[in-house]
């Protein structure tokens, strides 16, 4: 069953519902439009995001941002929850100085942002699930609020969990945050700016820098970055719309759709349009 909350005036919109109920909403085109906490139950199934295969061997939390295309195998998942959200319930980016997830958690373009949870975290995040079912069930006061703290909470241990992780005792919290500033940039503006010099002068670094930086933590080049998140948007648009290569390569900022093409084949391994041929031999 799906337990909603929803706000007529403000058009906030919160959710929890199992993730074998969220399987079965998944139609043919599973683009997500919610930010979303998988809690999965280790399972042995697996799931797709975009076109990354993550396999739940071991209880995981997931975190998917709108945008993203989540298929998940049939049967393949029966436990756990899923907890969605929108900005207008509550904004990651208006409350980054809180939780500091935005670019970390969601909107990561350098990783299919998961961790592991052990049994005791488990239960914290499936304890947490029923209680915030039990809140919308119990129609009290102030509900909004209540679920926005239950779900700033866990956003908050989430934080830690995945930069503990994440650092593996090498990285500090100025480091995941520079690196979470450089992805958040690129989220917002790699349709319109391709040049590496132009995020290094928004982060006020020169380029070698920036690129010597995210060596240094083990992540690709910024302007392999960039491409990527290209690809992966192109790749979206060539499995799930009727749009030409040119139609996608204009919306991706490439004028000309022949070295958009070219760009795509080299990151890629195949060309635009075989791509979708794949992908449509595949279905």
């Amino acid at each position: 069953m799906k337990h909603e909350f929803f706000q007529p005036k403000t058009k906030a919109f919160f959710s929890v519902q199992s993730i074998f109920e969220l399987a079965k909403t998944i139609t043919s085109d599973p683009r997500h439009e919610w930010f979303t906490i998988l809690i999965c139950p280790a399972s042995g199934g697996q799931l797709t995001i975009d076109d990354s295969m993550l396999c739940i061997d071991r209880s995981k939390a997931i975190f998917i941002t709108p945008g993203q295309h989540i298929h998940i195998s049939e049967n393949s998942i029966s436990d756990g929850y899923a907890i969605s959200f929108n900005k207008e319930f509550y904004c990651i980016e208006y409350h980054d100085s809180d939780i500091s997830c935005q670019g970390l958690l969601f909107v990561n373009n350098f990783t299919l942002v998961n961790f592991n949870l052990d049994e005791q975290q488990l239960t914290i995040y499936m304890n947490t699930a029923k209680e915030m079912i039990g809140e919308m069930n119990e129609k009290a006061s102030l509900q909004e609020e209540m679920l926005k703290n239950l779900l700033k909470n866990l956003l908050i241990r989430s934080n830690r969990l995945f930069r503990e992780q994440m650092s593996d005792g090498n990285v500090n919290d100025s480091s995941i945050d520079f690196v979470r500033k450089f992805s958040d940039l690129v989220e917002k503006h790699f349709k319109e700016i391709k040049e590496v010099e132009i995020y290094a002068d928004m982060m006020r670094i020169a380029s070698s820098s920036l690129t010597k930086k995210l060596k240094k933590y083990g992540i690709d080049s910024p302007s392999k970055i960039i491409k990527t998140r290209i690809v992966t948007e192109a790749k979206r648009l060539l499995m799930y719309t009727h749009k030409s290569v040119k139609e996608i390569a204009s919306l991706l900022g490439y004028d000309d759709p022949f070295y958009f093409s070219r760009i795509f084949t080299r990151e890629a391994g195949m060309s635009p349009s075989d791509y979708k041929k794949s992908i449509q031999n595949y279905k």
